[in-house]
């Protein structure tokens, strides 16, 4: 029988689903183990599932292999991580489609999304573009913002070589799995990001292709995990300018743009970022200054912030008004859906997005057998 965890990685396993789609197939049955073994009529009246996709999950004993995929990612060294996991980002947490399941190669930390940037731009880029941002990449870094970026060729490779050039931090959100390497010539700088100043991430599973849908579904992330997104350089037909829409529209993130030459169409589209109201930036320094970064927290600070808050703040307070009531009959022993549903009153299709939302704040945690346990 398939452990909680490993029910949620053979979900993202299945072809055509998605975090949309999977958190759906949550929210309807309460937990990826109900998913897996539901009946095929009853997957069918899931929110975007249909047929076709039911027919699908029903078959995952014959297309996925959950424990091939975690053998692989060890021999690649590569930890995997759930969204009911403790270490998942909780900046992640945010996104209204969070990636279910990432896979991570080096190591992330919670402090590089307190000064995180996004260089982000074309694959063909001048030279002018990919010196602006080798130079914003190291300067950013020197100043402690961790840079995000898609290790793409272009605009990409020259923002990690950059934050390198720094000795600083920078993470790679990728449009494949880790056993599939794109493109070939980055594995060296790869290799450089995971010793010691970064993380390779992505959502995919190990053994994943690039294609033309799963760089647009990674640049989610990239908006998500950072708070400024910096164009560099990028024509008006560009990924770069969807992550930016992204970030901006869903985040609120700062959205900078570097000029060019007017008579280079590979600037069009950042062009077309600042009279959309972009900032204009061509120094480093002004983003800083933007983002109110120029000036480094005293440790005393630091203290009497922490002094301030009360002791009592670090009570877990439930996330939904329901939430009291949830935890509390978990507590009395009612730690199944059927037996919640009896205690609380309250029809299961009301009740599973409910305990969903416990599950990804980690006020509960999905035990075998379909039952629940409150968190401590």
């Amino acid at each position: 029988m398939l452990s909680p965890r490993e029910a949620l990685i053979t979900l993202n396993l299945l072809p055509r689903l998605g975090s949309i789609r999977i958190q759906a197939l949550l929210e309807f049955f309460g937990s990826a183990e109900l998913a897996l073994h539901a009946p095929k009529n009853m997957l069918a009246q899931v929110p975007r599932i249909g047929a076709n996709l039911a027919e699908i999950i029903t078959s995952w004993r014959d297309c996925t292999n959950v424990h091939a995929e975690l053998e692989c990612a060890e021999c690649h060294g590569v930890r995997v991580i759930t969204l009911l996991d403790d270490d998942y980002p909780s900046v992640l947490r945010r996104m209204a489609d969070p990636p279910i399941v990432l896979y991570c190669r080096g190591e992330w930390k919670e402090s590089d999304a307190e000064r995180s940037v996004a260089l982000v731009g074309t694959r063909q880029a001048t030279a002018y573009g990919i010196s602006a941002a080798r130079h914003f990449g190291r300067a950013l870094a020197e100043r402690g913002c961790t840079i995000i970026s898609g290790l793409a060729r272009g605009i990409d490779t020259a923002a990690h070589f950059g934050a390198l050039d720094a000795g600083g931090r920078t993470l790679a959100v990728l449009g494949f799995g880790m056993a599939e390497f794109y493109p070939s010539e980055n594995r060296e700088l790869a290799d450089q990001i995971c010793a010691g100043h970064g993380a390779l991430i992505s959502e995919f599973p190990m053994l994943m292709r690039p294609s033309r849908t799963t760089f647009p579904q990674r640049n989610r992330i990239v908006a998500a995990w950072s708070r400024a997104t910096v164009v560099v350089e990028a024509p008006l037909r560009s990924g770069a300018l969807h992550t930016a829409s992204m970030a901006a529209a869903d985040y609120g993130n700062s959205i900078f743009a570097i000029p060019g030459p007017i008579n280079r169409h590979s600037s069009d589209g950042c062009h077309a970022l600042i009279r959309d109201g972009a900032i204009l930036c061509t120094t480093p320094e002004e983003l800083l200054q933007d983002m109110q970064w120029t000036r480094e927290p005293r440790q005393m600070e630091l203290f009497e912030e922490a002094e301030k808050t009360p002791a009592s703040s670090a009570a877990v307070e439930p996330i939904i008004p329901e939430g009291t009531g949830i935890l509390k009959a978990i507590q009395a022993g009612h730690d199944t859906l059927d037996a919640l549903c009896t205690a609380l009153g309250m029809p299961s299709y009301e009740l599973s997005p409910l305990l969903l939302r416990l599950q990804i704040a980690h006020q509960i945690v999905p035990l075998p057998g379909a039952r629940f346990a409150c968190c401590r």
